[in-house]
This record gives structure tokens, sequence and C-alpha cells, in this order.
């Protein structure tokens, strides 16, 4: 399953970015643990560009939430957007040095939108996301068509 790659992908980014290993990156559910993520696929158009031979680029989107202690104080907030820089540059660079999640015919990842802050919960919390995009080749197989 591509989902399960590109968490397992996440989970070797952030692992060196913060020290803190107390945290988990769900599928579809979002904790309200401060430091959990949660990795959810977005409905969209899953062909990018078709082959005429068959097959085609393919793309898979997700939407990548996290939940990060929130207040007035500027310096928490300053800190949790400092990190998601980090984090989303080190998507980028890693996608232009070719190290990509262990996914068959992989050609790229990427962060398509900024981290922004969705909500804030209870003045104590918010929730931040990012959209991060896949882009992987799929061939024609005349043995997946069952009729």
């Amino acid at each position: 399953m591509r989902i399960s790659k590109v968490r397992d992908y996440l989970f070797g980014i952030i692992g060196t970015l913060t020290t803190n290993t107390n945290y988990q990156i769900n599928a579809n559910m979002l904790s309200n643990k401060v430091d959990d993520y949660s990795l959810d696929k977005m409905p969209t158009e899953s062909k990018v560009e078709p082959y005429i031979t068959g097959g085609g680029l393919y793309q898979d989107v997700y939407s990548f939430r996290s939940r990060k202690s929130y207040s007035q104080d500027t310096l928490t907030n300053l800190k949790n957007m400092g990190f998601f820089e980090q984090l989303e540059k080190a998507i980028n660079t890693n996608n232009d040095r070719g190290i990509l999640p262990d996914i068959n015919d992989i050609i790229s990842i990427e962060c398509v939108t900024p981290f922004t802050v969705q909500y804030n919960d209870d003045g104590k919390t918010a929730v931040f996301d990012c959209q991060i995009r896949i882009i992987y080749e799929e061939d024609f197989d005349e043995t997946d068509i069952s009729l």
C-alpha cells in the first residue's frame, strides 16, 4: 500500500527533525494528543497523464495533519512554523536528491501547499495541514482486467 510507504518515509524525516519519539502517524485519524500526525488520502483524480500504449502517470494526494501546542505566545507559534518549514524543506530536498518513499515506479514526492493552521480547538492546540503529492508510473497490464 502506497499510503503505508509514505507513512514510513515521513517517520524517517520527522525522526531527524525532533528528539520527541513519542508520536504517531495515523491514517485518516488525528488524535487529540499534541505532536501526533495523520496522513489522509484526498479524493483527487488519480491519472495525471495517460500513455498511448496504456498505463501512465498517476498521483496520490494526502492531507498531512498535525496537532501542536498553540497559544497567544508568539514563541510557541514561531517554533511550530519553524518545524513545519524544516519538514517541508526536507521533503522537497529529498525529492530533488531522489530520496523517495519505497514505492515501485515512484517519480516524485512534494509538498503542494505549505503547512497552515486549519483551526484551533480550544486555544491550547491547533491543527496544522499540508498537502503532499506523490507521482508514480503504472504500466498497463492486461492481466489486471477482469471480465
